[in-house]
């Protein structure tokens, strides 16, 4: 079973010299601009999202050294139980 994906239009604007170098980039890779655009957009995304996780992921590390009550019970983690 195929998705349906959505798309909606949406208008940039560019400096001159990025743009042009979209235009190469496309003729280079035979791809349009907006398949260019997606991609470069995927992956911004996925990249801003891991950074964002990652602050989260320090800030509770901080938070877990500071707080026993939040370690209380690492020390079972190694245990066995049966």
């Amino acid at each position: 079973m195929q998705t349906i994906q959505h798309y909606e239009r949406v208008t940039i604007s560019l400096p001159s010299e990025i743009s042009k170098e979209i235009e190469e980039l496309k003729k280079e890779l035979r791809m349009s601009k907006s398949e260019i655009f997606k991609k470069a957009f995927e992956k911004f995304l996925r990249e801003y999202r891991r950074q964002k996780i990652q602050r989260v992921a320090e800030m509770m590390a901080s938070e877990y050294r500071k707080d026993e009550e939040l370690t209380v019970f690492t020390d079972l983690d190694s245990e066995e139980f049966r």
